[in-house]
């Protein structure tokens, strides 16, 4: 039964829709083979119109910071001339860009063309455009003084510099038009960006090569790797220069000695060092005259304009877009996190130094020219406070409280026995032998309450029965029989390794001979240093690929002050890598389902970092019991950004016949959630990928004759689940029940009105309760669905698979299947061999930007999971 509540949104109604129509026209830079950085475009346009034809731009038209800008009068088409930073300086000196504007062939932009997507639910090219242009009314003001993004911009005030990393972390907000049925919305939020590390260009420069001294950049040779690091960090980046303060762009390096780097400073007469030069023309001692150099002139320049690094300082504000390294994580989730009260005063007024753009709307000059008005209130819908189900473990059911529960005095609802094990230890400097043996005591004795280890009570008569000891299971002699001479607790092999490829097949091959082989060992303990990401590589390429033995991996920081939860939390994993079913979800909606044989599949799509001509990694993952809580999983490779799965069809006919191998029968239902799809792709996938599983169905019903057996087929229900959106919700302060001991909204939070998708029906809801900050919702959109009466039951049937995640004892914020896709995805870089030159992650190795993309030879790079352990839950 749900309780129905209020709560606030993040989100303000745009009262007044622009009342004019706007003009569209392409930009293209000059005359640079490649435009100029977008924080240099945007200030080149706000210049061509602030100062050098103001005329001709008034009022001010929008540009989007990449090819478009949007008039709302006619602008002649023809190439317009801008400096970069001083309209007096003469034509021939350097400086100087040709912007070429032109209509494009589209007719006028009017926004009130959204009215055919909030009301009548129809997209089109017109209402696309509409929105985007509404979208730059919007950020238009915000963007022409921080460093922005399509949807958010940043201020350095307060900024998070992360220590042995060349970046640092900006706040900002986020802003997006939202269409929902009847209005149109604006979504604000607080959010945070990684920028390049400003400052000093030899600070900088010492934090990419992690140096402690300056002598470390007296590179003088070209085709050094540290040389090459920098010059592929620094390139293209924006630069201030100390003797004039201009800004440059970085074209390239020149090696050590800079200071001794000959040149003409006037075409004629003698050469001259530019340590001499800086001395005799700017009265500058080079204190660094070894180091290298920067390169700012471009290809086209008639000689190479070369500056000492120590007169450079990187420009704030460039926005840092590759994989933050591992050790950042931790800083910025808590730099990100703000309690929902702080959050959501933030968003309606600012914090420090930085308002709140919902302040900022009124007296934006592009947003009263277009006669658009937000309302500053934040929008206030009605929602339900889901029933939170029980979870059942062996003999027990346990009640979640606040989206969380204990395992103490708890079995296993299905235990699985670790009997034949091993620990192999891979950081012998760190990890002592008074460690490992408090490890594994730690282990056996939580596995051994859940159940993993030692045959229990109910089970003895049949163990007795077994060995030809028959006997009356009540007897008081056999109850006293000591379990340890019945069976002796699991003692595991123990060896130790370097942490190289030969050694950690060695150590592993080595335990798996002392327990039987590879097929008999159950899952094999690995212990690694705190930093050992090579060696984690390695050791999961030999056991899922090659091997075929399940492993588990401890790090040496967790060990340390590893207590009995730790050990808890690691036999979770445990249990459920060796097919054990942790716990099952007291639901109805659930068990109605399972009253029929169902599958729930799960799938996922992770890209590489921008830049990267690496494949991107796809996976489908499929539950094989009859309880929704155990699951398998396969991945492949396809071509880099593609969000399509490609292979869809081939996978779901694996799925199926796997299944219905194992159970003999076939599934009535299919429940599909699929992640990483945005809002401009739902029809897309509603084409496509539906058609594709439809199309497998098919296949196998065919060829397994079950047509002419009359076989019903599979009902399906798809849904696409969105987490990276800026939906957040607050308990309003005069409903306390709707909040948490953390000032969140209660784990079980369902929205579906009042935020309602124009074209396709959604819902939020929010499963978890954040451990700290604002908790964020799931958003659920439903594509086809030919399994359940109504939206609720499949917003209850989602909330269940929310609390059957198998390493944690928490509801979390997606289901579990969703979450499983997400971590089979992160594991595609174990499933190429670490021995050669292609790696998904690196990037500087084979498959970089420059390079033609193979498919085929990354398709056979991408080995298979090995048939031992295929059919278990290794990814987790």
């Amino acid at each position: 039964m749900s309780v129905n509540v209020s709560v606030v949104t993040n989100t303000f109604v745009i009262k007044s829709l622009p009342t004019k129509s706007y003009y569209q026209y392409d930009i293209i830079f000059g005359p640079d083979e490649k435009p100029p950085p977008p924080l240099k475009r945007q200030r080149l346009i706000h210049l061509l119109q602030t100062s050098a034809n103001p005329k001709t731009f008034h009022p001010r038209a929008v540009y989007d910071g990449n090819k478009l800008m949007y008039a709302s009068h006619l602008i002649p088409d023809g190439i317009y001339r801008v400096h970069g930073s001083n309209q007096q300086a003469p034509d021939d000196s350097r400086g100087w860009y040709d912007i070429k504007i032109s209509r494009t062939r589209g007719k006028e932009v009017v926004p009130a063309h959204v009215n055919q997507l909030m009301i009548q639910g129809e997209a089109t090219p017109e209402t696309a455009t509409a929105i985007n242009l509404l979208q730059l009314l919007l950020c238009q003001a915000a963007n022409l003084k921080n460093t922005h993004t399509k949807h958010a911009y940043f201020s350095p005030a307060g900024k998070l510099p992360i220590p042995g990393a060349p970046i640092e972390i900006w706040r900002g907000f986020y802003q997006a038009v939202r269409p929902t049925v009847g209005r149109m919305l604006v979504n604000v939020d607080t959010t945070v960006a990684a920028m390049y590390k400003s400052g000093p260009l030899m600070d900088v420069a010492m934090a990419v090569l992690d140096a402690r001294d300056a002598r470390q950049l007296t590179l003088r040779d070209a085709n050094a790797d540290d040389f090459k690091k920098l010059e592929r960090f620094l390139k293209n980046k924006l630069i201030n220069v100390e003797k004039n303060k201009s800004t440059k762009t970085i074209r390239g390096l020149v090696p050590g000695p800079v200071g001794r780097f000959q040149f003409n400073p006037s075409g004629t007469g003698p050469q001259t060092t530019i340590g001499a030069h800086y001395q005799a023309a700017h009265g500058i001692h080079l204190r660094y005259p070894d180091t290298i150099g920067v390169v700012t002139s471009g290809r086209s320049a008639p000689f190479k304009v070369v500056i000492p690094l120590e007169l450079c300082t990187m420009q704030g504000g460039q926005l840092y877009k590759k994989k933050l390294p591992p050790h950042a994580t931790a800083s910025v989730v808590s730099f990100a996190a703000m309690r929902p009260a702080e959050r959501l005063r933030t968003i309606r007024t600012g914090g420090g130094d930085l308002r709140s753009p919902v302040l900022e709307y009124a007296q934006s000059e592009f947003m009263q020219e277009a006669g658009m008005y937000v309302d500053p209130n934040a929008v206030t819908v009605p929602g339900r406070l889901l029933k939170v189900p029980a979870l059942l473990y062996n003999q027990k059911r346990v009640d979640p409280r606040d989206g969380a529960w204990n395992v103490l005095g708890s079995r296993f609802y299905t235990p699985k026995k670790m009997l034949r094990w091993g620990v192999a230890n891979f950081d012998t400097r760190n990890i002592t032998q008074q460690t490992v043996n408090r490890t594994i005591q730690g282990l056996l004795d939580c596995c051994d309450k859940l159940g993993m280890c030692l045959f229990l009570v109910q089970d003895l008569y049949l163990l007795t029965c077994l060995q030809g000891w028959v006997g009356d299971p009540s007897s008081q002699s056999i109850l006293a029989y000591p379990f340890t001479e019945i069976l002796p607790p699991p003692v595991p092999a123990v060896r130790t390794g370097t942490g190289t490829p030969q050694s950690v097949k060695e150590t592993i091959a080595q335990i798996c001979r002392e327990l039987g082989g590879a097929d008999a060992v159950d899952i094999i303990i690995v212990l690694l240093a705190a930093k050992a990401d090579d060696v984690r590589t390695f050791v999961k390429h030999f056991c899922d690929i090659e091997l075929g033995v399940r492993s588990q991996c401890l790090r040496e920081p967790k060990l340390q002050k590893a207590n009995n939860q730790y050990f808890n939390n690691v036999a979770l994993k445990l249990n459920a890598r060796l097919g054990g079913a942790n716990s099952l979800v007291e639901s109805p909606v659930l068990k109605a389902v399972a009253s029929k044989p169902f599958m729930i599949m799960g799938a996922d799509v992770a890209h590489p970092g921008p830049g990267s001509n690496r494949p991107s990694v796809v996976s489908l993952v499929w539950s094989h019991d009859q309880h929704g809580a155990e699951y398998c999983a396969t991945t492949r490779v396809q071509a880099p950004r593609t969000e399509l799965i490609a292979e869809l069809k081939q996978l779901v006919m694996n799925a199926i016949v796997m299944f219905g191998n194992k159970h003999k029968v076939t599934p009535a239902s299919i429940y599909f959630y699929r992640d990483g799809v945005s809002d401009g792709e739902f029809a897309q996938v509603q084409d496509k990928e539906i058609k594709a599983i439809g199309e497998a169905i098919d296949e196998i019903w065919k060829v397994k004759g079950l047509e002419k057996a009359q076989v019903a087929k599979p009902k399906l229900t798809f849904i696409v689940v969105g987490k990276r959106h800026h939906i957040s919700f607050f308990p309003p302060t005069d409903q306390d029940r709707v909040g948490d001991k953390t000032g969140n909204c209660r784990a079980g939070l369902v929205v579906d009105q009042g935020l309602a998708h124009p074209q396709f029906k959604d819902f939020y809801l929010q499963s978890h309760a954040a451990i700290k900050g604002t908790s964020r919702s799931g958003h659920y959109i439903v594509l086809k669905d030919d399994n359940f009466s109504g939206i609720s039951q499949i917003q209850e049937f989602s909330f269940a698979l929310c609390h059957i995640y198998a390493k944690a004892t928490r509801s979390v914020s997606i289901p579990a299947p969703v979450y499983y896709a997400d971590l089979a995805c992160a594991r595609g870089k174990f499933h190429i061999d670490p021995a050669s030159n292609m790696d998904l992650e690196a990037s500087t190795t084979t498959g970089g930007q420059d390079e033609e993309f193979d498919l085929e030879r990354w398709q056979e790079a991408y080995k298979k999971i090995h048939d031992n352990v295929r059919a278990s839950m290794y990814f987790l």
